[in-house]
């Protein structure tokens, strides 16, 4: 059974999970009409195991996953399109749940929760006790993302209305955030609190959460000159550069020998929106280095 459904695929050295990504699709009780895998340049079996399953499959130079998805997209035709990332994997029934959900409504996409595997182990819920709301406005997104990528079914035309994934390499690791942020500036995605993906998570270390921060400053960067007119607006981005700030000092205090470093980021948060949580943190950084 077919929807107009095309699932992209970005994929990169994923020879290990992509099987399992693509047998998630063939157990789909709403099967898509077209699997596109975007080799990315990997120098494994990537290719080669994605054919083997039926998909179809693009090779480029590594370029990132932004543009590995919108090279996928472009070489698509169906209606709807969903992400999957080459480790992740998605429960029987979750497609069409979401065709259900998109239909009934004027959403530009829908969005799930997702199961974390660490490893090989499945746990909770990303979100289970975050709370997030049925519509994902641009507000509610904007002060933080619950959403997954591989969670995604968007509509075609509107994720090419507002020009698809930024392929800028500082946004890598969070290119989905900017696109999502940019969909929801037109209408609220549209989001199913049942989680139906498995989301694997691979062990962050220090330079991935400096990148995650990069790119965070990046699109916050985006909307300052669009909207850093608006004082209201330019007060927000404040409070969420200082968000981020914090969040990258707490993985640094969380690496012993750190604390200097995750000081020097709290500081800088803390000169950009003073608060509590940040006063604390600054007290726990001086605390956990004079105990060793």
């Amino acid at each position: 059974m077919s929807h107009g459904i095309a699932v992209v695929i970005p994929a990169y050295n994923g020879e290990r999970w992509i099987g399992d990504a693509l047998r998630s699709l063939a157990a789909q009780t709403l099967h898509p009409a077209e699997v596109v895998v975007v080799d990315d340049g990997s120098s494994d079996a990537t290719a080669s195991i994605a054919a083997q399953h039926g998909a179809k499959v693009l090779r480029q130079d590594r370029r990132g996953p932004g543009a590995a998805r919108n090279r996928g997209i472009a070489e698509t035709t169906a209606p709807l399109v969903a992400f999957l990332d080459a480790d992740d994997w998605f429960a029987p029934g979750k497609l069409e749940a979401q065709v259900r959900a998109l239909l009934d409504t004027t959403a530009p996409a829908v969005c799930c929760d997702a199961f974390v595997v660490d490893g090989d182990v499945v746990g909770p819920a990303k979100n289970k006790d975050r709370g997030v709301p049925e519509q994902l406005d641009f507000d509610t997104l904007f002060d933080g993302n619950p959403v997954i990528c591989s969670t995604v079914l968007a509509r075609r035309d509107e994720v090419l209305a507002v020009g698809g994934f930024d392929e800028d390499p500082v946004l890598v690791a969070t290119e989905d955030y900017d696109l999502w942020l940019r969909l929801a500036a037109r209408a609220p995605l549209r989001y199913l609190a049942a989680p139906m993906a498995y989301y694997r998570r691979h062990g962050l270390g220090l330079s991935v959460n400096a990148r995650f921060l990069r790119g965070g400053d990046r699109i916050l960067d985006k909307w300052q000159g669009e909207r850093g007119g608006d004082g209201d607006f330019a007060q927000r981005i404040r409070r969420r550069r200082a968000g981020v700030r914090l969040d990258h000092a707490w993985d640094l205090m969380q690496a012993p020998g750190h604390e200097a470093e995750a000081r020097k980021w709290i500081r800088e948060a803390q000169q950009l929106a003073f608060s509590w949580k940040g006063l604390r943190m600054w007290a726990k950084s001086h605390l956990r280095a004079s105990s060793r």
